[in-house]
């Protein structure tokens, strides 16, 4: 699923791909905080739940300073790096990309258009590959290498 790709040719194709990177964004999110909650040693049902309603920046800030507690982190300071960028990608894509061509006009839709489909394969990929390694974490931290 964290393939990456090579270009996007239409605007269905621009659809589809905005929707993988919120996909990409929701699995890391949730992810992030499967790994917070395991290494967490005990954890209340009053926390949980109050954990369901964490943003992902402060899921990201609690996991970074469990993290790093121990001085054997399971993230570097460059995968931290990385997955609070996210953020502002994840709201990008949900409140402004489609802005960025949606009202233009004839050539400038197209140029637009073409810078828009230009962020996007980079942002994909970039997702794509950090879900693939958040995900191998999860998978490894609980055991199911």
């Amino acid at each position: 699923m964290g393939d990456s790709i090579r270009e996007i040719n239409n605007i269905g194709d621009y659809h589809y791909c905005v929707g993988r990177i919120m996909y990409f964004c929701q699995c890391i999110e949730h992810d992030i905080k499967l790994i917070y909650k395991g290494m967490r040693k005990s954890i209340s049902n009053k926390e949980l739940i109050n954990m369901e309603k964490w943003t992902l920046g402060k899921t990201l800030n609690e996991l970074e300073s469990l993290d790093n507690s121990d001085g054997k982190p399971y993230f570097s300071a460059g995968d931290y790096e990385l997955l609070n960028k996210i953020k502002d990608i994840r709201n990008y894509y949900a409140h402004e990309c489609y802005m960025e061509f949606t009202y233009e006009q004839d050539k400038n839709w197209n140029n637009a258009f073409f810078k828009a489909r230009k962020r996007l394969v980079n942002d994909h990929n970039r997702l794509a590959k950090l879900y693939g390694a958040v995900e191998d974490t999860r998978l490894r931290f609980f055991g199911y290498e």
